[in-house]
């Protein structure tokens, strides 16, 4: 409250405690339950069980009157929420929401991580749903732990067949926010100071390519570089240079590649340690 009046209000639901049984064959997909939204999604996508045993704070909506934005009120509603769900002995608070870079930059700044996204784009935004959560307690830590390792284990695969036209902005984000996966070995540097300077070619360089994106530090580098698009598009989202070339990123197969050259080189010569 300012002044004596509402400003900002914040709407939210508990969902999940389903019976052990139930909560298997939904993660089976054998069974829907209505009303369950967050914890029978992550259960039947993520393929853990106990995600719909589990029970959890699902904030549906926040609201801001205009004049009292950019104040800091929407995330500390979203701080009061997750305090009240620990006290209450939730596992974990998390939302739901069409995706854009400016949404997920919001949820992430009050300390929720990306779990899912949906495989088809929502009528009413166009927007692919995004899942993200906060855990609470150790059993929804050690949860949300599994569920994350799982996704950032099947990003590379699952980005080019479902989310090739996903804003870069938002799975240069996301990407970033993943679990690390191994780094580089030695074979891979070699390969990457080879392309960085010429002498191999991208098609080859692909594998490398998309799983250099989770090496630690990797992601939180690229958001900064003028080339972050390019990388998305043509890396993680499998773009052809036509299609690149027809969104303005580069000129043509010859000027994309040696953008990417040019970004691997600047890695390797002053990037994060791989």
């Amino acid at each position: 409250m300012i002044g004596g009046k509402t400003v900002g209000v914040l709407w939210g639901a508990v969902e999940g405690g389903l019976s052990e049984e139930l909560a298997t064959q939904v993660a089976s997909g054998r069974r829907r339950v209505r009303g369950h939204l967050l914890p029978q999604s992550l259960a039947s996508h993520s393929g853990f069980p106990q995600a719909a045993s589990q029970r959890g704070l699902r904030i549906i909506r926040i609201a801001v009157a205009a004049q009292a934005r950019r104040l800091g009120i929407g995330r500390s509603l979203v701080a009061a929420a997750i305090a009240g769900a620990d006290r209450e002995g939730l596992d974990f608070t998390g939302t739901s929401f069409g995706g854009s870079s400016e949404l997920h930059t919001f949820w992430a700044s009050c300390g929720l991580k990306t779990v899912r996204i949906g495989l088809q784009q929502e009528a009413t935004s166009g927007e692919y749903p995004v899942q993200m959560v906060q855990a609470c307690g150790a059993e929804g830590v050690s949860l949300i732990k599994q569920v994350r390792t799982r996704l950032a284990q099947h990003w590379l695969v699952l980005v080019p067949l479902n989310w090739k036209d996903l804003e870069p902005e938002l799975l240069v984000n996301i990407t970033s926010g993943l679990p690390s996966q191994c780094g580089p070995d030695a074979a891979d540097i070699r390969d990457l100071q080879n392309f960085g300077e010429g002498h191999r070619g991208f098609q080859l360089m692909i594998p490398v390519l998309r799983d250099l994106s989770l090496a630690p530090g990797f992601a939180h580098w690229l958001r900064a570089q003028a080339e972050a698009s390019l990388w998305c598009r043509a890396v993680l989202q499998g773009w052809s240079w036509p299609e690149l070339q027809k969104e303005g990123l580069c000129s043509g197969q010859r000027d994309g590649e040696g953008r990417l050259r040019g970004l691997v080189d600047e890695l390797l010569q002053n990037g994060p340690e791989l």
